[in-house]
């Protein structure tokens, strides 16, 4: 019997895999997404620990109100009207915890510039440029927002870093470390960071914040489903070695039991460094390969699982950063494995508390997690491999107790009114997602080397073609982007677009 053969093979089932899918699949194309885990989801993927649902890596998402940037790709992708969404705190859907006071970021440009300006009102000209410039930026770029207006992309005019653009526009003192507090969200420091990859992520959350309900509609269930629905087809267990390529054309794929799977396009979802290992040697130039594997990528990220009493949580309707000092790029440049002192930041955020059926839990699903850098888990590792397991347990327990007393210094009571369920480090990252290191958003795409680090979705050998978060930008909606960007390129140029854009139009 002839072997299946499919019009797209994708590798990976994290959000950017499923969306090129789901694309691909309502184009008629026969799909199939392969999947090395024994579910599909990667960072969209739940768990369960002590009768609660943890994300994997899913907090909440941004944009989602009908017209907004992220509805139009939800919608087009069939994902909104199957998702429990539970919006976020009007007033504050996160803030900041400072030593000696906090700030609560509302929802929306105009209050927040507002309460800036009260707060700040010596700097109300720089505040004023600096909203102007974020919506002018923000407002020009399709594959950002399907519904922009259009006009000359000015993404280019910033990627200077963030510390370069506040100095310039003369944002200083702690009205720039508030404005640089969600730096967590993206991985990079202000030093680091481009300003249009600050622009993104603020702009997304200020328009709306949404959590999603993922005790009632699991977000990876949802994709999956979607995609089955449009025709496509998932196999978990499924753990691709090598990319079959004969005259620098891909015909396929093997898998760790020695199956042949045929395919006439290939999109591989995972780390662009991984690459060259699935390629026959020779795939690609020496420089390229150089380029993808000398890459230097975000920080990994040890994680908390907390079983937290609804009544006494303080992050029920908002997420919260817990910052030791008032430096928010602290974390990037500590240089230790955080084994003796407090945590630099603490990011927490809690699903919503709702079983999906009407029932209010007496208990909420809250993630505490924390930035750790390459070369501080991997000296963990270091300090625990000749003891054995038992040590690496011991030390992720400590982090565990440095992280919750920090918790309850900001928040009196928590030891009494929360309990760890789980923990987790970059190596369960890595395990679980083949990720490098865990690393938490890809590759660092900074002000220095944004060009170096801008790969092309397609690939010199034909029929190859790469997504996810380090080729677009970070999170879900820098997923989701990516591989409407990359699928762009199968159909006449303003074809998929102007689809995604009048299906959402229509909605309206």
């Amino acid at each position: 019997m002839a072997a299946e053969q499919f019009d797209t093979i994708i590798v990976g089932s994290g959000i950017s895999g499923m969306t090129a899918g789901i694309i691909l699949a309502r184009e008629k194309e026969k799909v199939l997404v392969l999947e090395q885990h024994h579910i599909p989801g990667g960072l969209t993927q739940t768990f369960r620990r002590g009768g609660l649902v943890f994300p994997t890596g899913v907090h909440r998402v941004g944009a989602l109100r009908p017209g907004e940037p992220l509805w139009y790709y939800f919608n087009y992708l069939d994902l909104i009207r199957h998702l429990e969404l539970a919006p976020m705190n009007e007033d504050g859907f996160e803030t900041y915890h400072f030593p000696g006071s906090s700030f609560r970021v509302p929802q929306g440009h105009a209050p927040y510039r507002e309460k800036l300006i009260a707060f700040f009102p010596q700097q109300s000209e720089a505040i004023d440029r600096y909203f102007k410039d974020m919506a002018e930026m923000v407002k020009r770029i399709e594959l950002y927002d399907p519904g922009c207006s259009g006009g000359p992309d000015r993404s280019m005019d910033f990627t200077l870093s963030l510390e370069k653009y506040f100095t310039d526009i003369g944002i200083k003192g702690r009205l720039k470390n508030i404005l640089s507090a969600n730096n967590p969200l993206y991985g990079l420091p202000g030093t680091q960071c481009p300003v249009q990859t600050h622009f993104f992520i603020t702009d997304a959350y200020l328009k709306s914040s949404f959590r999603i309900n993922e005790t009632a509609t699991p977000f990876s269930e949802v994709l999956a489903n979607r995609f089955q629905a449009a025709g496509g087809k998932i196999r978990t267990r499924a753990r691709t070695i090598r990319f079959i390529i004969t005259d620098q054309t891909v015909n396929g794929v093997e898998l760790t039991n020695g199956e042949v799977i045929k395919g006439k396009k290939i999109i591989y979802s995972g780390h662009p460094a991984l690459l060259p290992e699935f390629c026959p040697p020779g795939t690609f130039r020496p420089v390229y390969q150089k380029r993808l594997q000398a890459a230097e990528n975000t920080s990994g990220i040890f994680g908390l699982s907390l079983a937290w009493e609804k009544k006494n949580c303080p992050v029920a309707d908002n997420d919260a950063y817990i910052y030791s000092t008032w430096d928010v790029n602290n974390h990037y440049h500590t240089g230790n494995h955080m084994k003796d002192e407090d945590p630099s930041v603490i990011f927490l955020s809690a699903l919503p508390g709702s079983n999906g059926n009407g029932s209010t839990p007496e208990w909420l699903a809250v993630t505490a997690l924390i930035p750790l850098p390459a070369e501080s888990h991997k000296q963990l590792l270091a300090d625990c491999e000749q003891a054995g397991k038992a040590a690496y347990k011991k030390a992720k327990a400590h982090l565990a107790g440095k992280i919750m007393d920090s918790i309850e210094k900001t928040f009196p009571g928590a030891k009494k009114h929360a309990k760890i369920v789980a923990s987790y480090s970059p190596a369960t990252f890595e395990r679980y997602t083949l990720t490098p290191d865990g690393t938490a958003y890809g590759i660092k795409k900074t002000a220095q080397t944004f060009l170096q680090t801008m790969f092309s979705p397609a690939t010199r050998v034909r029929g190859l073609f790469l997504t996810g978060q380090s080729i677009g930008f970070c999170g879900i909606h820098g997923g989701i982007s990516a591989s409407v960007n990359l699928c762009k390129a199968f159909f006449p140029k303003p074809y998929l677009m102007n689809k995604i854009r009048k299906q959402g139009r229509e909605r309206l």
